[in-house]
This record gives C-alpha cells, sequence and structure tokens, in this order.
C-alpha cells in the first residue's frame, strides 16, 4: 500500500537525489499520520509548504517557521476581527 500526501518525484533525479527525496516523503507521511491520528488533516497551505519539504525546496526547520508565521498571522487577523472596539464603553 503506497499512500502519500505529495505529488510523485519529478524525473530526472538522480538515484541519491531519489533515495533522500523518499526519505523525506517517507517521514512527512508519517508526520501527517500522526498528527491527524488526534486532529484534523493540515490545511492546503500547509500541505503546499511540506511538499517544498518533499521536494527538496524547504528543510524541515524552515516549514517549520514559515508554518508558524502563517499560523500566527492567520490568528492575529482573527482576533483582531473579533475584539470589541473601544469607543462607547
Amino acid at each position: 500500500m503506497n499512500n502519500t500526501f505529495f505529488a510523485p518525484a519529478p524525473a530526472g533525479l538522480s538515484a541519491e537525489q531519489l533515495a533522500a527525496r523518499q526519505q523525506r516523503e517517507h517521514d512527512s507521511n508519517n508526520a501527517i499520520a500522526t498528527m491527524m491520528s488526534n486532529g484534523p488533516a493540515p490545511s492546503p497551505e500547509a500541505l503546499a509548504l511540506m511538499q517544498r519539504h518533499v521536494d527538496g525546496e524547504l528543510t524541515i526547520e524552515q516549514v517549520i517557521e514559515l508554518t508558524d508565521e502563517m499560523l500566527k498571522a492567520r490568528y492575529a487577523a482573527k482576533a483582531a476581527a473579533g475584539s470589541p472596539t473601544n469607543g462607547g464603553h
């Protein structure tokens, strides 16, 4: 059974590049499966960042940093939209 959340490897990778990509994909699939065992599937934005990691464009540290920034921006905007105004009270 070959379940994955990610696009197939592009053609033209060397054996070493393909092995490294397969390891990143395996690790990423395991991380997502573990996360989903306790909650919902990751957002499309988070999956897109993980795809970039699997493809070797980003390190896992960069994915974590970008995900943190994305979540902070999303929840800051929601908090600002839900906070009452100071006028009148």
